[in-house]
């Protein structure tokens, strides 16, 4: 039942915003930045003050017109960090030589296994195609995404339409008329907390000045390359 759904709803028009103006631009309040951690964070690599880069993996609007471009930077600082903990302070959008000021929170996280695990198809039919635009996936947290030609549905796992995917990313569905989508990358449109990481658990999901951190059970803790974290703009 679930795949007729799916077909049929495939049949109607999908939101695009791909046609939106690719720009460093301040995203409002409540945007999400699905971001990747592209080294590895562990204590005994790490000092305090040292630079932490993520980036974005998909387009991000931040304007009806207008978004952030997949491969914007977001740029923190080690703000403290221990055998037993880290504290990142993200606070800067980097783009093409510009930058911008911006204050995060962190929504979820996810290691590098589990958002792998995002870009293998969930049927047998499907790993029998090789066209990965019409694979049906599985999101952090699952939400699964039905794609044709590279664009469909994301539905929840009560079979509802909580969002679409396109070239340019997975978006949750505007909650109201007027509202932008807020982008997703890996994660479900309700996706919260950590998933993969073991021995790690959140103390302060941050804020305007406020780092994240994450406490660790394990000296030996890391944060793997590949890692993925959705960030939600805050004041």
């Amino acid at each position: 039942m679930r795949y007729l759904i799916a077909f049929l709803v495939l049949s109607v028009a999908v939101p695009v915003y791909t046609s939106a103006t690719k720009d460093l631009a301040p995203p409002p309040p409540g945007a999400t930045l699905p971001v990747v951690i592209n080294h590895t964070l562990k204590a005994r690599n790490l000092q305090q003050g040292q630079l932490v880069t993520a980036e974005l993996v998909q387009a991000v609007p931040v304007s009806a017109n207008v978004s952030l471009p997949k491969g914007v930077k977001l740029d923190g600082h080690v703000v403290n960090i221990s055998d037993s903990s880290i504290s990142i302070l993200f606070d800067q959008l980097r783009w093409n030589g510009r930058t911008l000021p911006v204050h995060v929170r962190l929504i979820a996280a996810a290691a590098s296994n589990d958002v792998f695990a995002t870009r293998l198809p969930l049927g047998g039919t499907d790993r029998g195609t090789s066209d990965a635009g019409d694979w049906t996936t599985r999101q952090v947290g699952g939400d699964e995404v039905y794609l044709s030609a590279g664009s469909g549905k994301v539905y929840d796992q009560y079979s509802q339409p909580v969002g679409y995917a396109d070239f340019s990313g997975v978006y949750a569905s505007p909650s109201a008329p007027g509202e932008l989508p807020r982008a997703m990358g890996p994660f479900s449109t309700t996706a919260t907390g950590l998933h993969g990481f073991r021995g790690l658990s959140i103390v302060s999901s941050g804020g305007a000045s406020t780092p994240i951190t994450l406490a660790a059970s394990n000296p030996n803790w890391q944060i793997e390359n590949g890692s993925a974290w959705l960030l939600e703009v805050v004041h």
